[in-house]
């Protein structure tokens, strides 16, 4: 029959190429899956990338903390957003050059070098497992090269009339992430993942695991901060209706990762807030994204006295000479510094 013949094709090609390059397991197995399918019609049942990355981020639910599952969830997101019929490619028909190809599509979205090396690290370790389960024959991650981090660019604060601008023209839920970025330097995506189990009315304060790879150590890092809820903040949840459960940004949550920050730059356009500005000590203007709120808060300590080890325990950024100092901070002395921060004052009283 004809499908016969393709396969004695098929297999007198594959040993003439075995023979001359030597025989390697994972083309046997390319090989059987591919004679499957022209004696068959149809693939074996074995998983595709998609499925596979959906299998693998389940198994660790439960295993691992929330905000890490959480990570995991956005990372996975973001790859599969890039990675087109590759996902639909059977593990065993992927090769080092599809995970590169995954890589470059990530660095030429809105991603710089470190944000997609901690994508490709969670990629790589769903492979790493993969092969370790025997599902592939080779760990074909190994041979990806991390991307430069020196793309990484310099983002500017705001002022104090641009946050109040900002929240103005912003939509409800919006104009509370910009207020508590305001107020607590916390990271977009963070705001975005905060939850009302959270917010401690009765202590007044909000506590949160903040979690980080570290590429150099290769491990997360995790830190628990602490951050005062101002008057202003309270007013502010009071506003859109206190709740027990859930996530407290509704509307922001759902939106992914990249199309956040758009949705906010959107919002400095209309509020007339421009995307970059001049500054002395460099010759290029710099860009301002929503991590600018996180930059005006670190200034606003500073300015009213909060000690720089504070500073570095509370934005968890860490240098060479005091890592071992800041980490020891304890949280009443964290509370008591911050106190000295005043607050975003808005009236929610006459917000729209």
């Amino acid at each position: 029959s004809k499908r016969l013949e393709e396969i004695q094709e098929e297999l007198k090609s594959f040993i003439a190429k075995q023979n001359r390059n030597g025989w390697k397991e994972s083309e046997t197995i390319k090989m059987i899956t591919k004679i499957h399918k022209i004696g068959s019609g149809h693939k074996l049942n074995l998983p595709t990338l998609k499925r596979y990355l959906t299998d693998w981020l389940l198994s660790k639910k439960g295993k691992i903390a929330e905000t890490s599952f959480d990570a995991y969830t956005s990372h996975i997101s973001s790859i599969a957003s890039v990675y087109g019929t590759i996902g639909e490619k059977q593990l065993c028909e992927l090769t080092t050059d599809d995970l590169r190809e995954i890589q470059r599509r990530l660095a030429n979205g809105p991603n710089k070098g470190n944000t997609v090396n901690t994508k490709m690290v969670v990629l790589k370790s769903a492979i790493r497992r993969a092969y370790i389960e025997g599902l592939i024959t080779r760990n074909i991650g190994l041979a990806v090269e991390p991307e430069s981090e020196g793309d990484s660019t310099i983002k500017g604060a705001f002022t104090s009339d641009e946050i109040q601008k900002l929240i103005k023209v912003a939509s409800r839920h919006w104009k509370g992430m910009i207020l508590f970025g305001a107020d607590t330097g916390l990271r977009l995506s963070n705001l975005a993942n905060l939850k009302w189990k959270n917010i401690n009315f009765e202590e007044g304060i909000i506590k949160l695991i903040v979690v980080k790879y570290d590429r150099s150590a290769k491990k997360t890092q995790r830190t628990v901060v602490y951050h005062l809820l101002s008057d202003t903040m309270r007013n502010y949840l009071e506003f859109i209706g206190i709740k027990k459960t859930g996530y407290v940004f509704t509307d922001v949550q759902p939106i992914g990762k990249s199309n956040r920050s758009q949705y906010f730059l959107s919002i400095m356009e209309k509020a007339g807030v421009s995307k970059t500005i001049e500054v002395d000590y460099l010759d290029e203007p710099i860009e301002r994204t929503f991590h600018g709120t996180r930059h005006y808060y670190n200034s606003k300590m500073a300015r009213n006295g909060v000690s720089q080890d504070v500073r570095k325990k509370y934005t968890a950024q860490k240098s060479d000479a005091s890592n071992d100092i800041y980490t020891h901070i304890d949280k009443e002395t964290i509370l008591k510094e911050l106190a000295k921060v005043p607050q975003t004052e808005y009236d929610w009283g006459v917000a729209q």
